[in-house]
């Protein structure tokens, strides 16, 4: 695959699918899968990905007695922050079992420290600095410069897909860290079971918990992604800033305290407001 430049950025679709300012539109559209987009009870499509290695990965490549967990990440995702100790400890049960691969995609909140690539030479640095910042100790790739395999899925920031031996998808969560269904549905596949259910889209407790992170992933990312999760992302950005003042607790703990922080601020200016209008 070229790591040159020629032609890389000429497809209208790549163009899009590779924004340089996180916006109000992308953050709603992370928050649902696609209709349109593969499922379980699809197969895993066909796919041409490089390892940091340099070597070639495809679906050919896949073990065929393993099933597969195949992870979106990238170095400027909050969610991949809040998911990756969990996802280490799955590895450290499962790893023997399930074959892992961490698909570095598109920079989900670019900035001028991790900008969204132009080259597949950029990419991949990407890639090889997600798998040292984070001791990921299974294969981690990336696909073209267009993300046609993370396209093909649905191009979300940290999803997990699983699929088994025959290369069926069999579960799909649109968070890393959604920790109960994920653990459940690789617990049932290695049991030689199908998934009690076929996907999650769990919101409140993934993302409370990432936004413990926020801060920290928005300052690697650079001035200009900080600048623009409070444009287009306040509440998250707010969230993470408030997460900050909670420093003695866990990354996940600090999430859920601000979450919850900001919810009673809500409630006691809803109630100030109430108590002025009919008072």
């Amino acid at each position: 695959m070229s790591a040159g430049n020629s032609n890389e950025l000429a497809s209208p679709v790549g163009r899009q699918y590779r924004y340089d300012r996180f916006t109000t539109s992308l953050l709603f559209r992370d928050l649902r899968f696609r209709k349109e987009a593969a499922r379980p009870g699809d197969a895993l499509p066909a796919f041409a990905l490089v390892t940091t290695d340099g070597d070639s990965l495809g679906k050919q490549d896949l073990p065929a007695d393993k099933p597969l967990l195949l992870i979106f990440g990238s170095m400027t995702c909050p969610m991949t922050a809040s998911a990756m100790p969990f996802l280490l400890q799955l590895h450290t049960e499962f790893g023997d079992r399930v074959d892992f691969i961490m698909l570095n995609v598109r920079e989900a909140h670019p900035g001028e420290h991790f900008p969204q690539p132009e080259t597949m030479k950029a990419k991949l640095n990407h890639a090889e600095a997600l798998k040292q910042f984070y001791k990921i100790p299974w294969t981690v790739a990336t696909d073209n410069i267009e993300g046609n395999l993370h396209r093909a899925l649905d191009p979300k920031p940290n999803s997990a897909f699983l699929a088994n031996d025959d290369g069926i998808i069999v579960f799909r969560s649109l968070w890393a860290s959604d920790k109960k269904a994920l653990r459940q549905a690789l617990e049932s596949v290695v049991a030689g079971r199908k998934p009690d259910q076929a996907e999650s889209q769990t919101l409140i407790g993934p993302v409370s918990r990432a936004m413990g992170q926020v801060q920290g992933v928005m300052e690697r990312a650079g001035p200009q992604a900080v600048k623009d999760l409070w444009v287009a992302g306040f509440p998250m950005a707010l969230a993470g800033r408030l997460a900050t003042i909670y420093s003695p607790l866990s990354p996940d703990q600090r999430g859920i305290a601000a979450v919850l922080t900001l919810a009673f601020g809500m409630l006691v200016a809803m109630g100030l407001i109430g108590a002025w209008f009919f008072g």
